[in-house]
């Protein structure tokens, strides 16, 4: 029998794990505890009168041995009675309490099992990419249970998004009350110190946000004026720290941590090169080599045969390296879709799930359009305008930044008065008529706006034309909708209309800083139906917020960054929400957004390629299509959605009841729909090389690359452990 180390029951009452010499966490509670409890029952009677009558009676020899012999029974018999009360999550060898494993669902558990094997194997960290709303928070709170019930763990420092603080906060204290929880946030710096003090000295986990450890990262990595090692030190919202030259990633290289976990559901956002900057800090360095190594033995390549007009010998070779790719970070990550949690809960079903298995809950269809919409007149007319301008055409010849003036083109996109008052004035666009133009020029837009009629600003923007006839039907309906917007400007234009035409909204923006506040709003739209719209910053209100009352969603504008618009439905797409959900992401025929949104479905491809999905999606643009920023094509049609429609047109997952709605949807001045979430259905064959030769070159080349970046990787961890113990 493995030898056990027994260890005192914490605080809270719950059971305490203890380490075995077999490597495996085992479940127990002090020795003294379980021979007083055994002692307590009927079978300790008799030993517990002998020991009253001891100090008159001397026992024989052998009537001590044999009452040694049922003490020492007693407590095992204790001791396996409260082994009873704990779980080896998906026999990894990691113990919980009972309670806490039978409410997880078994890809939680599973995920608990991974976190604790990266311990086990002695890995420098790891990457938890479940898609948003399944669940990385409870993981992370279990495994921490178990770690800190085995004493196996003594600091964490876990840091996340300022909005998503109380919530870690809140969610510690439901799922594991006995961990120590602080707060490194907050105006009070002695409050800080305390709490920063109290977690180092004492055990425990300390909360704290991205903006705290730019101004503060020295003091959180020392204790007594010496450097302090986190046992852990744990991200949320990962992506924070994509770009590794970013000064918060820097901070936090400089803490020192024996171990790291990244959460994220977006692990490549734009580029490889994200995934690297991610997989670098994870493992300190020790997996994928130099940045310089890896963009140019594995990113370039990945990149280039994603490609439609890449040649047979680029698709085989970047076909390689990404399998190769997916082989070296796969034992640091672990990324499950919706669509294979749902599909897990299928096999459970059909399969004998165990008596305690929590039954994953079901999540309902969801239908992800693109609705292409026209340009309105005013719209089309500034559009060619400004694109030929002498600046514009000298840009096309040259290498300068475009980023400017694609912002002016995405704006006029939404609404030619997301332009600058005076630009408005100067357009001929109708204005309130109460002020002048020094004047127009120096108020808000809300000011500017709130007194030109609706039927005139409908009327400038043939996004703004369709989103209206929508929001009314949809209220009709009874649905709660979400609407997502880059530009803050664009929010207050379709709240002045909507507020004129009596439709009860709900709003969060940049503005909302108060946590309370922001709280109170998404309880209050969740609570109250009669709350038809909220409207919302894709960046402010895409993250960290459950908006389940929301049945139907609507990207106004799209981002370059597929994962932002993402995480936006995400909000109403996930593990709560009951009712079937349509989005409907607005796209202008012709213009830059239908170019941004061929450079979003090349990006998600090249992502799921590199990041597990086994398939070979279907390559739908070339290079030179993806370059075509600044030219506007036929604004009367798509040949986006042409060439969608012929590809997934049969495929659709519908009802009497959706297809009622599309109908409605085609009355509405649109040029027609897409089926976003059917993009990655297609899939071409496997590239092969040519011939024997091409398939040896490209085994070599993939051969090559692996060593080139182990060794880098082993360098690392060489001058790591040299840094560490000198």
């Amino acid at each position: 029998m493995a030898a056990v180390t027994v260890t005192k029951a914490r605080k809270s009452g719950r059971v305490k794990r203890c380490q075995s010499s077999s490597n495996e966490v085992v479940s127990c509670r002090n020795g003294s505890q379980a021979e007083q409890k055994s002692l307590n029952g009927n079978l300790g009677k008799p030993v517990t009168r002998h020991r009253e009558m001891q100090p008159e009676v001397e026992p024989g020899e052998k009537l001590k041995g044999g009452l040694g012999h049922v003490e020492e029974k007693l407590v095992t018999l204790a001791l396996d009675q409260e082994a009873d009360e704990c779980v080896n999550v998906a026999q990894s060898g990691l113990w919980l309490y009972r309670e806490m494993h039978n409410q997880l669902f078994e890809h939680q558990k599973d995920g608990v099992a991974f976190l604790y094997r990266l311990y086990r194997e002695g890995r420098k960290g790891g990457i938890l990419a479940d898609d948003m709303g399944l669940g990385k928070t409870i993981q992370i709170i279990a495994f921490l249970s178990g770690m800190f019930d085995a004493n196996l763990v003594h600091s964490v420092l876990l840091v996340m998004p300022v909005t998503l603080v109380n919530n870690w906060k809140e969610e510690f204290l439901k799922w594991a009350p006995g961990i120590r929880v602080k707060l490194f946030h907050g105006t009070s710096k002695k409050e800080r110190s305390q709490n920063l003090q109290r977690i180092q000295t004492e055990k425990g986990v300390l909360l704290t946000s991205y903006q705290m450890i730019l101004a503060n990262w020295e003091q959180l990595s020392s204790c007594d004026q010496q450097t302090f090692i986190w046992d852990y030190l744990i991200l949320d919202e990962a992506h924070k720290i994509k770009s590794s030259s970013a000064k918060t990633t820097k901070a936090l290289r400089t803490i020192p941590a024996r171990n790291r976990i990244l959460l994220t559901g977006t692990p490549v956002q734009n580029n490889l090169q994200e995934l690297w900057s991610l997989f670098d800090f994870a493992c300190q360095g020790t997996l994928l080599g130099t940045a310089k190594t890896f963009k140019m033995e594995y990113e370039n390549p990945i990149t280039k045969a994603r490609e439609k007009d890449a040649t047979l010998g680029e698709k085989a070779l970047g076909l390689k390296f990404a399998e190769n790719l997916m082989t070296i970070i796969q034992p640091h990550f672990l990324r499950r879709s919706k669509d294979e949690i749902q599909k897990l809960r299928s096999d459970q079903l059909t399969g004998s799930p165990g008596q305690n298995a929590l039954e994953m809950p079901s999540l309902p269809r969801k239908n992800d359009f693109i609705v292409w919409v026209y340009l309105a007149p005013v719209q089309e007319e500034i559009y060619r305008n400004f694109l030929s301008l002498d600046h514009i055409k000298q840009l096309l010849m040259t290498t300068r930044s475009p980023l400017a003036e694609l912002t002016i083109l995405k704006k006029l996109c939404d609404h030619p008065r997301l332009l600058s008052a005076q630009a408005c004035i100067q357009l001929g666009l109708e204005t309130s008529g109460q002020e002048d133009e020094e004047d127009t020029t120096n108020v808000g837009l809300m000011e500017e706006i709130k007194n030109v009629s609706e039927k005139v600003l409908i009327k400038e923007s043939g996004k703004l034309k369709f989103l209206i006839g929508l929001l009314a039907k949809l209220q009709e309906e009874g649905h709660q909708t979400l609407v997502f917007s880059l530009s803050r400007k664009m929010l207050d234009i379709i709240e002045c209309i909507l507020t004129q035409r009596r439709i009860k909204l709900m709003r969060i923006d940049g503005t909302v800083t108060c946590l309370v506040e922001r709280e109170k709003r998404v309880r209050d739209f969740q609570n109250d139906k009669s709350y038809s719209v909220f409207l919302l910053t894709t960046q402010v209100g895409g993250v960290g917020l459950t908006l389940t009352a929301a049945t139907r969603v609507v990207i106004f504008d799209p981002s370059w960054n597929p994962a932002t618009d993402m995480q936006a439905v995400d909000r109403a797409y996930r593990i709560g929400q009951k009712e079937n959900v349509v989005i409907y992401r607005l796209i202008t025929c012709g213009t830059v957004e239908e170019k941004i949104y061929r450079r979003q479905v090349f990006k998600d491809s090249l992502i799921r390629q590199s990041t597990g999905d086994k398939k070979n999606p279907y390559r739908y643009f070339t290079k030179q299509e993806l370059r075509e920023l600044f030219v506007l094509k036929d604004t009367r049609r798509s040949l986006t959605q042409l060439q969608l429609e012929s590809l997934h047109a049969t495929q659709r997952n519908s009802d009497s009841t959706l297809d009622e709605h599309i109908a409605y949807l085609y009355s509405l001045e649109m040029f027609g729909i897409s089926d976003h979430d059917l993009m990655y259905t297609a899939e071409t064959g496997h590239e092969e090389a040519d011939d024997e030769e091409a398939h040896k070159y490209i085994q070599h080349r993939v051969h090559k690359a692996q060593e080139l970046v182990q060794l880098e990787s082993q360098l690392m961890d060489t001058r790591k452990q040299t840094a560490l113990f000198p």
